[in-house]
């Protein structure tokens, strides 16, 4: 593989081998390859995972510190899957990493999946680049994702539980928690902003069991006030406002406070990182005029804390492209709360046709036109677009490559 276009192209080749839940193929390629587990903050959760890993990955920088981030989806381009301080992977090193997996994983007993590979890649590029602490986020579920090879985080968190995934995790809410709480490893501490009574009081037992002090997040939170910013005030801190708006923020941004107390980071790192936190997709508005926010909510509870937000907003329009596997019904209903509700497909292999939409009765556009359209001559004031992060990065491209993206702020 010569350019990033090779690696995409391998890489894709390998989604046929779909998901194959277990950590044997991960181990035996860092063992071949010998790598080194460098210090590091885990991450799972329904919702909310990215934006902690924003937050902690600013109040890190802010600290000083050289940090690796490793996330998914990507919204942009796909290296700022693997990141150093905030920048993605370098061609030259995208490349060089993936040839040295594939020569690996070509021996390999078992055939790695995409994701799998991808890992690989970031481990050896963090074991290039050596950087003072890598946080990890969970691709799906926790316990037998391919991240959770982790033997001894400085760390872990789990920000929510939620309707997710339920055909691979489980069908009920303390199912899910489980898979989740799989990253918990023996005497390193976990912090959380679950909400149920129940998954808290599972999460607690397993604590106790493996001999992990559990930590509630929540609690750091004394103050929220919502609006177009969101200002919130932390424990033993002055109101700060968060570089990433809306009320569920305060409590990913808690997550990532009690986590960077507990690793000793300097108050005004602290503070200062929940202030420059960005994160593309989350409650992002891209156009001042007309303005357009784009918000990476992909179920229902992540959808439930957009429309809690977009409440502050006045005469919304909703464009929405909603996964196959997701509740439809439900999403929808919520969105219709706030405005007028317009459904769509595009080319994802999970994304619902036009013909079952229709079907279900859904307000169907083409939305390329469709949105060409509302920006010439917007029929109010505001345009939310969600359903999926997949969704929001289609529509930020087409945004980008008409020139609408920067000309319009």
């Amino acid at each position: 593989m010569e350019t990033r276009q090779d690696v995409f192209d391998w890489l894709s080749g390998q989604l046929r081998f779909g998901i194959k839940p277990g950590l044997e193929r991960m181990n035996w390629m860092i063992e071949r390859l010998g790598l080194e587990e460098r210090p590091a903050v885990h991450v799972a959760g329904t919702n909310g995972k990215g934006s902690t890993v924003a937050f902690l990955r600013a109040m890190a920088m802010e600290n000083g510190l050289s940090v690796g981030t490793f996330t998914s989806p990507y919204i942009i381009q796909f290296e700022e899957r693997i990141m150093l301080n905030g920048e993605p992977i370098p061609e030259d090193a995208l490349v060089d990493v993936a040839n040295r997996v594939k020569v690996c994983a070509d021996e390999a007993p078992e055939t790695l999946t995409e994701f799998e590979l991808l890992t690989m890649m970031a481990w050896c590029y963090f074991d290039d680049t050596r950087p003072a602490l890598i946080i990890w986020e969970v691709g799906l579920g926790g316990r037998l994702d391919s991240t959770n090879v982790l033997t001894h985080p400085l760390a872990t968190v789990v920000t929510s539980i939620g309707h997710d995934h339920q055909g691979i995790l489980g069908d009920t809410l303390e199912e899910i928690a489980m898979e989740k709480y799989g990253i918990m490893k023996r005497g390193v501490p976990m912090f959380h902003s679950v909400e149920k009574d129940q998954l808290i009081e599972l999460l607690q037992k397993k604590g106790e069991a493996l001999d992990a002090q559990i930590h509630d997040a929540r609690a750091l939170v004394t103050k929220i006030e919502d609006g177009a910013e969101t200002v919130v005030t932390y424990q033993a801190m002055p109101p700060v406002v968060l570089g990433l708006t809306g009320h569920h923020q305060a409590y990913n941004g808690a997550c990532a406070v009690a986590v960077a107390r507990h690793l000793g980071w300097k108050e005004e790192a602290i503070q200062s990182g929940l202030e420059r936190t960005q994160h593309p997709g989350r409650y992002e508005l891209v156009s001042k005029r007309p303005r357009i926010i784009l918000d990476g909510a992909h179920n229902q509870e992540g959808i439930e804390a957009l429309v809690l937000q977009a409440n502050q907003e006045t005469d919304v329009t909703v464009l929405t492209a909603i996964l196959e596997d997701k509740d439809r019904d439900t999403m929808v209903r919520s969105l219709q709360q706030i405005g007028d509700v317009y459904e769509t497909t595009f080319d994802f292999p999970r994304a619902r046709t036009k013909a079952q939409l229709e079907k279900d009765g859904a307000y169907f556009i083409e939305w390329q036109q469709w949105l060409h359209d509302w920006i010439e001559t917007p029929t109010s004031e505001t345009l939310i677009v969600t359903g999926s992060l997949y969704f929001i990065s289609e529509v930020r491209r087409f945004l980008s490559e008409n020139i609408y993206l920067m000309s319009k702020k």
